[in-house]
């Protein structure tokens, strides 16, 4: 084997292992500072019992309540909206296209601060609740949201699965549900991935609008508890991972199952 050949065989395996290397090694060093200290050692006990406050749990119960949210009235807004464009306007489609795009354009400290100034003094009571945020939310991952649905429908023959679906006699509700939904369950999946990953990270809106989440909680701690803040962003990035492979398994056994042929 010459020289070339074994060096064409080795630098793939290298680059990888160097990738690997740079990934992993930052995050185990910030579980063992977080893990450890200098009395005890090794311990979780001071992660245990932050998890067992109410000063942890209700940030980190909001972040999930607000992540739910997100994901459901977003895709409850796009999912439709997009559908009936692809049917009805397509030529509406750049537009929308473009439109979802401002999120990136517009800061979101000025987006929070424009709408505080105008709506507040309208709706105070639910610019105080938490929910309030959900709307934000819902804009900021709409880029997101939006690309997903609508590759999903593009690799669809719409209009064919909506006649088809017609001519069986379904009406447009059964037919929505029955047909264009399931087949679009890997662009749900890559896009509430994306969604669950961003809103559950956001913390700018979330410290002007004066709302506790988990991210907030993660700079509070920053400020006291370094080791804390450190242990629960281990614990977060951990959780990330698995939620990954989680929809991921997800989403493949319904592919598999789907795709399965049923024997007469």
């Amino acid at each position: 084997m010459t020289r070339g050949a074994t060096l064409q065989r080795t630098l793939p395996h290298a680059v990888l292992l160097t990738f690997l290397v740079c990934a992993l090694l930052p995050l185990a060093s910030v579980g063992v500072f977080g893990f450890t200290n200098v009395r005890d050692g090794f311990t979780i006990e001071p992660v245990l019992a932050l998890l067992a406050s109410d000063t942890a749990v209700r940030p980190i119960l909001n972040t999930v309540v607000l992540t739910l949210l997100t994901v459901l009235v977003g895709y409850a807004l796009v999912i439709p909206s997009l559908v009936w464009m692809h049917l009805r306007a397509p030529r509406a489609l750049p537009i929308a296209e473009t439109a979802s795009l401002l999120p990136y354009v517009i800061p979101a400290i000025a987006l929070v601060g424009g709408v505080n100034l105008v709506l507040r003094p309208l709706a105070p009571g639910f610019f105080v609740s938490l929910f309030s945020l959900v709307p934000f939310y819902v804009l900021i991952t709409l880029p997101f949201m939006f690309r997903t649905i609508d590759s999903g429908l593009r690799s669809l023959d719409l209009r064919t699965l909506m006649r088809a679906s017609e001519s069986l006699g379904s009406g447009a509700i059964r037919t929505f549900c029955a047909v264009v939904l399931p087949n679009l369950w890997p662009a749900i999946l890559s896009g509430a991935l994306l969604v669950i990953m961003m809103a559950s990270g956001e913390l700018v809106m979330a410290q002007l609008m004066l709302h506790r989440t988990f991210p907030t909680l993660l700079i509070e701690l920053g400020q006291s508890q370094v080791r804390l803040a450190a242990a629960l962003s281990f614990l977060s990035i951990l959780g990330s991972w698995a939620l990954i492979g989680l929809l991921l398994w997800i989403g493949r056994r319904r592919t598999t199952i789907d795709s399965t042929p049923f024997a007469l």
